[in-house]
């Protein structure tokens, strides 16, 4: 596992709210972000986790790396990065520095 440097929320003001809410950045997957032999660094979702994929319709392969609530790194599969940047817990892809 590769060191990383602690990550900076993104803050997006939303316009039906005007609330401004805190964001945690999204990168393309990346498996040495990732604990080694986790679920995650085997390119799989651990968001959905290894038994939660026929109950969420989870696709299975991580598209995503992203650092949840309490900062640990997870994966995502293309389902989990909408429902989390439609939740406004992560950026889209493409939108980090």
């Amino acid at each position: 596992m590769r060191p990383f440097t602690a990550i900076t929320r993104g803050q997006v003001r939303t316009p039906s709210t005007g609330y401004s809410l805190e964001m945690n950045p999204s990168y393309p997957f990346d498996p040495e972000l990732h604990q080694p032999g986790s679920t995650a660094a085997g390119g799989r979702c651990s968001w959905h986790g290894t038994e939660g994929t026929v109950e969420t319709e989870c696709e299975g392969e991580a598209v995503v790396s992203f650092q949840d609530q309490q900062g640990k790194w997870q994966s995502g599969c293309q389902r989990a990065l909408e429902e989390l940047v439609d939740r406004g817990q992560i950026e889209p892809l493409g939108q980090s520095a």
